[in-house]
């Protein structure tokens, strides 16, 4: 009982996904004695289910956790669930799967839902023999676990009204990437990065910030009302989630602006996804409002920058896209190759982020 509430007090002490997943699967490998336990999530893109080992614990005392998963690139040997038929089994099914293993392990698969009942991950626990009812229900009781502290962080992340994430988790965020980037041309490095089909093209290693305001916000709350104006921002709210990648990150920094922090790619995908949102908000019929369109200005997250800087380039292709017709997409490179912007000098300071 003390180490399994040792365990718990350790899970419940984290603040962030990847250290409380983490921290899920340490317990039930050692609380069960397994051979290895392994979280693999679940990304729903439209058209395709697919699968990816985002986290596992063998059974060496030395062996922590091993992450795959940095919450923007896809972890490694992600697929389609069509291609696992032991995973395809046990989607949708909410009791425990199980099948043996060519080196003899038995396999025991269980669905971890969100608090909104969506699939989330598979747990799946590799012992050489089956698990009893008792151990069954320690697993569910740490899938419950697991989905109550998602579900707080979930509420402190978020904005109340748009549900995207909000200010604080976009700093966490950005110092995560921005912490990380050095690994990313280290070839021998173990931090989290692409995976290595993509490795061989060093752009698309390139995550982008881009922010976004909606034209003339300001005269749809003077002229239809803020209940109205609030319509407006979550239903922009919801097409950026239909315009955006699953693994990119979307933000409401406050008023009318948002922000999205995309995941790896080369420049041209990234212009290609700021200009399919900006073109479906102008094609999008709001109620009662009709017509709105947003201006967009984005910037590559490169070695060297900081938080004010990223945000900072990003805010002078908004606002040179605001100033020459709105309705917009621009990113701060181009502006400044084509001699549109000056390149703004960076700042000496002893402060230390890291």
């Amino acid at each position: 009982m003390n180490q399994l509430l040792q365990h718990v007090d350790l899970i419940t002490r984290s603040r962030n996904r990847g250290t409380i997943e983490a921290a899920i699967i340490v317990a039930i490998n050692k609380l069960l004695g397994a051979a290895r336990t392994e979280l693999h999530k679940i990304f729903m893109p439209p058209g395709d289910v697919l699968v990816g080992l985002a986290a596992e614990v063998g059974t060496g005392e030395l062996d922590g956790p091993i992450t795959y998963d940095d919450g923007f690139s896809w972890p490694e040997q992600i697929g389609s669930i069509e291609s696992s038929p032991h995973f395809q089994a046990c989607f949708g099914c909410d009791q425990p799967c199980q099948d043996k293993l060519p080196d003899g392990n038995i396999r025991t698969l269980v669905l971890v839902r969100t608090e909104q009942h969506e699939p989330y991950a598979f747990l799946a626990v590799l012992r050489p023999d089956a698990l009893t009812g008792d151990e069954l229900e320690l697993i569910q009781g740490f899938v419950r676990l697991l989905r109550n502290c998602l579900s707080m962080l979930d509420y402190s992340e978020t904005d109340t009204l748009t549900r995207l994430l909000n200010r604080k988790t976009f700093d966490e965020y950005l110092i995560k990437i921005l912490a990380n980037i050095p690994n990313q041309d280290d070839a021998e490095s173990g931090a989290l990065h692409l995976p290595h089909r993509r490795q061989s093209h060093p752009e698309a290693r390139d995550h982008w910030l881009g922010v976004m305001d909606i034209d003339h916000f300001k005269s749809i709350n003077d002229r239809f009302g803020h209940l109205i104006g609030d319509e407006v921002l979550i239903l922009l709210a919801n097409l950026m989630r239909e315009s955006f990648r699953v693994q990119d990150k979307l933000f409401r920094f406050g008023g009318e602006e948002f922000v999205a922090l995309l995941r790896p790619a080369e420049f041209a995908h990234a212009a290609a996804t700021f200009e399919r949102f900006r073109n479906r908000v102008e094609s999008f019929e709001f109620p009662q409002v009709g017509r709105v369109t947003v201006s967009i200005g984005f910037t590559r997250i490169k070695l060297g920058d900081t938080l004010s800087m990223i945000l900072d380039s990003a805010d002078e292709a908004l606002y040179w896209a605001k100033e020459h017709g709105r309705n917009q997409s621009h990113s701060y490179e181009s502006l400044i190759a084509a001699g549109k912007l000056e390149r703004h000098q960076a700042v000496a300071s002893d402060i230390e982020l890291f």
